[in-house]
């Protein structure tokens, strides 16, 4: 009995083995078969051929073999059971017949194993221990793998694929592994500060690193930087073709170092510019009167120090009397909750602000705190299909409560809340857990918010620097003003 129930483990290995074989895009989707159990990598795929004939053996009972990794192949195609040929028969004849899409090789071996799990567990009438069967397939997986690609593979690298692979499954844009060094970047930006040359960049369309807003009296402003120049290369290294995120790797550096920076104008020839890199405070926040009595406050993020920011954005402003607000949180992509709440808090004087509810249904209700200094001045909120997040959260309050009014593009909808856990390399898995909610039960996440009053900007207003959004927004408030 005891024989019975285990062997079929050898046998998921086996058909893992012959599946490799004839492609080597299983790990990429490995996940389908998994999303209830715990992958163990990396130290489970680091197990060598010996490793694999071990899990094996003392799956089935049989004597351990002399590990041999050429033999594999040879080995899983002797012990393969017959029965598994209808397994291949019922694959070609879905691939000549179904009519539809059939899901890419990945999926469709995620759901053989899912499908022999489960088998193996209805006819014993005991759960699998998945952990021990995943570690064995994630073993033969990566021996075949350096058979046919070679030894020098970096496991770690196939380990993050394997994990990708299982996030991909869950259909989830917003639960992923950031790898360490992705996870270190990510939350020096979300702290508001790090060592740089101080600007906002972006993906150059012909390659390399963009411009998009030096900040001012920065290094990169004092050396002559300016919106719309492009970073070709760093201390002579072409960058063109990294990823945006390498190329901020190179480009960032300690306070006080020097680093050479390829710049191109648009019209002028490519001009080397040496910088000194600094400690950078983003600054989340840019404030200002404008012409007819009316304060004007740009939110970038959410991110650690912005609430301080806005606070003493609006003590500046408000000193000047004026007619009425305008908060701009387009193509502000968000930030951490108790920044946002903190930040609504300054419009919003009571009740809820946001509730995050579980699927379970358990929930959660944020409310304003109290000392809030624009609680009654005219508001106008401007935001774009790039508001998305805690933007969509404090827009949502705004509105709900009547506190003032949406003006500009339907909001990007995105209202999920993730928890990030670090794993033990440093690594961090972002995983969903929750919804958002607004005030008056609408749920942000898919749907966005509606504006109150729909007006567009297109790309031939950006580049003339025109904005109706904003213009608009003034003409509200004047009316509203008489």
């Amino acid at each position: 009995m005891e024989q019975r129930k285990t062997s079929p483990v050898l046998w998921i290995v086996v058909v893992l083995v012959v599946v490799l074989l004839g492609g080597m895009t299983f790990v990429a989707g490995f996940g389908a078969g998994f999303g209830t159990g715990r992958v163990t990598a990396p130290e489970a795929v680091a197990m060598e051929a010996a490793a694999v004939d071990l899990a094996a053996a003392a799956q089935s009972g049989r004597p351990t073999p002399a590990a041999d990794p050429d033999d594999a192949p040879a080995r899983a195609s002797q012990e393969t059971p017959e029965d598994f040929d209808l397994i291949w028969e019922a694959w070609d004849a879905l691939e000549e017949s179904f009519y539809g899409e059939l899901p890419a090789t990945p999926e469709t071996v995620g759901g053989l194993v899912e499908g022999l799990l489960r088998a193996i567990e209805v006819e014993t009438g005991e759960p699998l221990d998945r952990e021990q069967a995943a570690d064995a397939i994630l073993a033969a997986a990566l021996q075949i793998m350096q058979q046919q690609a070679g030894p020098e593979l970096d496991v770690r690298t196939l380990t993050y694929g394997a994990i990708n692979g299982l996030t991909f499954q869950l259909d989830d844009d917003y639960t992923y592994l950031r790898n360490p060094e992705e996870a270190a970047f990510f939350n020096e930006s979300l702290q508001g500060s790090f060592e740089g040359i101080g600007a906002r960049v972006a993906e150059a369309e012909g390659g390399g690193v963009r411009i998009v807003e030096p900040f001012a009296n920065q290094p990169a402003w004092n050396a002559g930087i300016r919106r719309g120049d492009v970073i070709l290369a760093v201390d002579g290294q072409d960058i063109t073709r990294m990823t945006l995120q390498d190329a901020i790797g190179l480009i960032r550096g300690p306070k006080g170092s020097e680093v050479l920076l390829t710049i191109q104008s648009e019209g002028q020839e490519p001009r080397d510019l040496e910088v000194v890199r600094d400690r950078i405070t983003v600054p989340a926040v840019e404030y200002r009167m404008l012409d007819n009595g009316v304060a004007y406050v740009r939110l970038g993020e959410f991110s650690a120090p912005a609430a301080e920011q806005v606070r003493e954005a609006l003590e500046s402003l408000l000193e000047q009397d004026p007619v009425g607000l305008v908060l701009d949180v387009r193509g502000n992509p968000g930030g951490f909750l108790r920044s946002a709440v903190e930040i609504t808090s300054e419009f919003v004087g009571e009740g809820p602000i946001v509730v995050e509810r579980f699927k379970d249904g358990r929930e959660e209700v944020f409310e304003a705190e109290s000392g809030g200094r624009a609680l009654s001045i005219p508001l106008v909120v401007l935001v774009d299909e790039g508001s998305a997040s805690a933007s969509e959260i404090l827009a949502g309050a705004v509105q709900d409560t009547g506190r003032g009014i949406l003006l500009g593009a339907t909001t990007f909808g995105k209202g999920s809340v993730q928890i990030p856990g670090e794993l033990s390399d440093g690594s961090v898995l972002s995983i969903t857990t929750a919804r958002w909610f607004t005030p008056n039960d609408r749920m942000i996440h898919g749907e966005g918010l509606q504006p109150d009053i729909e007006v567009e900007r297109t790309e031939e207003d950006i580049k003339a620097d025109r904005d109706p959004q904003l213009d608009r927004a003034v003409e509200y408030l004047l009316q509203q003003g008489q």
